[in-house]
């Protein structure tokens, strides 16, 4: 099986550099949400999950951002329900919702919550999954607001409970991941059913969450970038678009650490296509090409935004696709060469990424709340500079007979020096320089049969 290789995995054909290309301005409309009533924001994925399954009329208002909880979980609270995230499950499945109806009727001994065999009563739905049925009121209100998703399944039937606000017994019935409630004074109303608070009753219980609740501002734009991909093949076109959409929609709190290998599966399996790099000085079919390409964009994003670059590896020869600015790229290659960047505000950051094909451009935006700080650059230097040798030839059966195309145009190799300085809100300040060695690339050819290659070249034999 192949190797999955993201390493120099340009998906030929090269072009000659591009001038800078300004950051595209574009705000996702309706992505994030500020609750002035409780002064917390809601943001990509986790917004879309609320507002798909009726929003705060179903879950209550927020009361914490994305915080990691005692309990080790990225987690969000609300009124009702408290929000799972989780980075590395599939796009579209990272928000869950917290098993609380479970753990809070875990042993219970009364009748309502024993396994039952079927349903005593045939007007009701049975769910031998969990041994309990559904119907009535509350059967509507579990299929309108989410279902399994955002309730699970009942772990009782239901009964009559004390309520101590209203000073009398009012009917209830437990579900993995709430608790509802039957107001029959509000029949007819979207008030007749609701779910009780068990987003408070999570939240009393993790201190790391109690100390969280204070209200923070709204989410803005932290930093940005944008890089070209013209005249890049069609899988590589493909690969980048695939790994932007991954990569869209990450969420991470305050103080963890963003991995770029955590991301998924840069796989075929997962939808990427192979095409041709030069890999070790040779041509070598390859899964995943253009993923250095959105790397080096989100690494840019970050990187203007002020935040701490934790590993970055730059690349082994200058691309053209980003080198408008020399020295700032950062290469990934699974699982040994990762991109990875901290957290290091004090909310959670919000990752906005869009790959626009027809423009050939990929962007990055990174939301969060700002604390003052901004950012400013010191070069890139360049000294060093070494020219490229003879130029390599290399078959490639593939190619028609007489065939001879051009992969790479040489290009030198340098020490280069770009440095980024932090001034924080009190007047500090930071610096981070970024260096990277970059080592000549020489012309590189393939060739077909039927071809000589001219003299003085260096011929290699296919992989």
């Amino acid at each position: 099986m192949r190797r999955t290789l993201v390493l120099l995995a340009l998906l030929f054909t090269l072009a000659a550099p591009t001038a800078p290309i300004a950051s595209a301005q574009v705000a996702p409309t309706g992505a994030f949400a500020f609750f002035p009533e409780t002064g917390h924001n809601l943001g990509l994925q986790i917004k879309r999950f609320f507002d798909a399954n009726g929003g705060s009329a179903t879950f209550g208002l927020p009361l914490t951002e994305l915080i990691v909880g005692a309990d080790g979980l990225q987690v969000q609270y609300f009124e009702r329900a408290r929000f799972e995230y989780q980075p590395a499950a599939a796009v579209g499945q990272r928000v869950a919702v917290t098993r609380a109806g479970a753990l809070l009727s875990a042993g219970r001994p009364e009748a309502a919550f024993q396994w039952l065999s079927a349903a005593p009563d045939p007007a009701r739905t049975f769910y031998p999954e969990s041994g309990h049925t559904l119907g009535g009121a509350f059967q509507w209100f579990w299929q309108s607001r989410g279902g399994l998703a955002s309730f699970g399944y009942p772990v009782s039937e239901e009964l009559r409970e004390w309520d101590a606000a209203a000073g009398a017994e009012r009917l209830v019935q437990y579900f993995e991941r709430a608790r509802f409630e039957y107001y029959p004074e509000k029949a007819g109303t979207p008030d007749e059913v609701t779910l009780s608070a068990l987003g408070r009753w999570l939240l009393e219980r993790d201190p790391v969450a109690l100390a969280a609740v204070a209200p923070v501002r709204p989410i803005e734009l932290l930093g940005q970038a944008t890089t070209g991909f013209p005249t890049s093949a069609a899988e590589r076109v493909a690969n980048i678009s695939r790994a932007t959409t991954m990569v869209d929609g990450g969420i991470v709190p305050a103080g963890v650490e963003f991995s770029f290998s955590a991301v998924g599966d840069f796989s075929e399996a997962s939808g990427f296509v192979d095409g041709y790099a030069i890999v070790g000085g040779r041509l070598e079919k390859v899964v995943g090409g253009g993923l250095c390409q959105v790397s080096t964009t989100l690494f840019r994003a970050v990187s203007n935004a002020g935040l701490q670059v934790t590993r970055r590896v730059a690349h082994s020869h200058i691309v053209n696709f980003y080198e408008n600015i020399l020295g700032f790229d950062a290469t990934v290659f699974t699982p040994s060469v990762d991109f990875r960047w901290r957290n290091d505000t004090a909310g959670p950051v919000y990752i906005v990424g869009f790959a626009d094909t027809a423009s050939a451009r990929v962007t990055f935006q990174l939301y969060g709340y700002l604390d003052g700080r901004s950012v400013s650059y010191r070069g890139p230097v360049a000294k060093n500079w070494t020219q490229p040798s003879v130029a390599v030839w290399q078959l490639d059966p593939s190619l028609p007979r007489n065939a001879v195309r051009q992969l790479v145009h040489g290009r030198p190799g340098a020490d280069v020096t770009y440095t980024r300085v932090i001034t924080f809100a009190d007047g500090t300040s930071r610096v981070d320089p970024y260096v990277t060695r970059y080592t000549p690339w020489e012309d590189f050819y393939t060739y077909g049969a039927g071809v000589t290659p001219p003299a003085n070249v260096r011929v290699i034999a296919p992989k």
